[in-house]
């Protein structure tokens, strides 16, 4: 992968020795989370039912209630898409446009991104086995 700038700021950050500066680009810190969290985690971490793994394409229910709000925000007809072959639920945003690429694309595929963009997208794009194409 082509290192991206973040990461070279990082690594500039890092050099300073300096624990005033944070690594923000994803929080990586030395600073402890607020008690309460940390209580709260510990007790998460202990209920079976929190640190499970949930269904492969997310609850039932999640997954028809954000089919539902997609259609309301979009003006669409109640049952334009249908949830159980249309929905899933990913770990983030980031997350589902990878999974969506990796199914989706085939090597030397091409993916029209506009310019800028988040560099993450670029990467997820070369991961995929595709050439990013940029737009202004």
């Amino acid at each position: 992968m082509t290192p991206i700038g973040v990461e070279r700021m990082g690594d500039q950050a890092d050099t300073l020795g300096d624990r005033d500066v944070l690594r923000l680009e994803n929080l990586d810190t030395d600073l402890l989370p607020p008690e309460a969290a940390l209580r709260t985690t510990e007790r998460a971490v202990r209920d079976d039912d929190a640190n499970s793994y949930l269904p492969f394409l997310g609850h039932d229910r999640l997954r028809a209630a954000a089919t539902a709000l997609v259609e309301r925000n979009g003006h669409l007809d109640v049952g334009h898409y249908d949830w159980r072959r249309q929905c899933f639920i990913s770990a983030g945003g980031l997350s589902g446009i990878l999974n969506t690429l990796l199914a989706l694309l085939e090597p030397g595929d091409e993916v029209v991104l506009t310019s800028p963009t988040y560099v993450g997208l670029i990467n997820r794009v070369r991961l995929a086995g595709a050439v990013p194409r940029f737009v202004r």
